[in-house]
């Protein structure tokens, strides 16, 4: 997977916004941002999620925006594991993606890998602040 800063515009899929019948996208009109694109070399931001943010989240991801091919798996649990990655990889104990969800904010929509759930579950990512009242809202 790539690695994309917070709130940065959306750049990893083409989207199809000129060619109607092919969005997958429920708010094709909005500008899309990222959220929780990280990988082992960059850091980023820590905390405790708001109350409710992970069950949002798992509502949320439930519905798949993009479904690419293969399987991503967790960089931060790869770097972490070090020489025993492999074999957790072959056992099915690293954590994978191979889709993204969004989420409706004010006037933009924020794009984020299934991935996002491990993130801030397992290694305490703690999303944008905005992102974070976009997902509870959508789930109130």
């Amino acid at each position: 997977m790539t690695y994309f800063a917070d709130l940065t515009p959306y750049t990893y899929l083409e989207r199809h916004e000129d060619e109607p019948g092919l969005t997958d996208e429920p708010w094709p009109d909005l500008p899309l941002l990222n959220v929780g694109w990280l990988d082992a070399a960059h850091p980023f931001p820590t905390g405790a999620p708001p109350d409710g943010l992970m069950p949002a989240l798992n509502d949320l991801a439930k519905t798949r925006a993009h479904q690419t091919r293969g399987y991503h798996f967790c960089e931060i649990c790869i770097r972490d594991m070090g020489e025993d990655a492999r074999e957790a990889i072959r056992l099915g104990v690293i954590a994978r993606g191979s889709a993204e969800f969004q989420v409706q904010g004010n006037g933009v929509v924020y794009a984020a890998p299934q991935l996002l759930l491990h993130y801030v579950s397992a290694h305490e990512y703690l999303p944008p602040a905005e992102f974070c009242a976009a997902a509870l809202r959508a789930m109130s």
